[in-house]
């Protein structure tokens, strides 16, 4: 049921999931030293989690610290990110500031994709339809970096994101035991098949949740997130290691 979405080259929500590779750079230098390294590693996607940017505050450097990234990682496409601290990231930003920063980097054109926290902001959907104005497209994402909620409380928030016009929509989540893993696959599996033909990402973070990062294939989830460096967020694979294990997987699937 799931419906792909084109981003350049890339197709999102057909094939095997896609890897994308976060930045968690400090500055500048730092930054396009792991656009490189993501270029090299032939990472599907890349996700700029500008919280960890020293510079974030000062607004104007934004769409030209965009531009650089840009072309230091070619045509794979970019997810811009900021995690507030509400959400397991470093950003201590006003709502304010928040839409502000994620607007201006939509309107700069270098972002394919802007993350939105959808449950942490209010006028969300709004916010949404502003920056889908400018051509980027949108995730609306929820984490828990503590807990796995209960099967229908997870349910229906993939289905309050799916009505707000995202066009991806992303859940995260901390297993405190391996039911809390089988419970997040079961409910992405149901939700793609019944509720929705976005792409849809899902992992339970962890160690527990490992397996949810490779076996995205067999339930649902369209894209998973890998390393060159530095993870941002727990339970991440490097992208090799990653990539390896997925296509073992994808084999088997395809022999079975």
């Amino acid at each position: 049921m799931t419906k792909e979405i084109q981003i350049r080259e890339v197709r999102i929500g057909s094939g095997q999931p896609k890897i994308c590779v976060p930045m968690t750079g400090k500055d500048r230098s730092a930054l396009l030293e792991e656009a490189g390294r993501i270029r090299e590693v032939k990472a599907d996607l890349a996700e700029w989690r500008a919280d960890f940017y020293e510079g974030l505050s000062h607004e104007e450097s934004l769409p030209d610290m965009l531009r650089e990234i840009r072309n230091a990682l070619g045509e794979i496409p970019l997810i811009f990110t900021i995690r507030t601290v509400s959400e397991g990231g470093n950003a201590e930003i006003s709502e304010k500031e928040y839409e502000k920063y994620t607007l201006t980097a939509a309107e700069s054109g270098n972002a394919d994709l802007i993350d939105i926290e959808y449950f942490s902001h209010e006028n969300v959907s709004e916010l949404i339809r502003r920056i889908q104005m400018t051509g980027a497209k949108v995730i609306a994402s929820t984490h828990d970096f503590e807990k796995t909620d209960d099967s229908k409380t997870l349910k229906n928030r993939f289905i309050d994101m799916n009505a707000s016009g995202a066009d991806i929509l992303k859940m995260a989540v901390m297993p405190q035991k391996f039911e809390d893993v089988a419970d997040l696959m079961q409910v992405t599996c149901e939700v793609t098949e019944e509720y929705t033909e976005k792409p849809v990402i899902a992992m339970s973070m962890g160690n527990l949740g490992a397996m949810s990062r490779i076996a995205g294939e067999n339930f649902g989830s369209s894209v998973t997130f890998a390393t060159v460096g530095k993870a941002s967020a727990p339970g991440q694979f490097p992208v090799e290691e990653l990539r390896m294990m997925m296509n073992a997987l994808h084999k088997k699937n395809v022999e079975d």
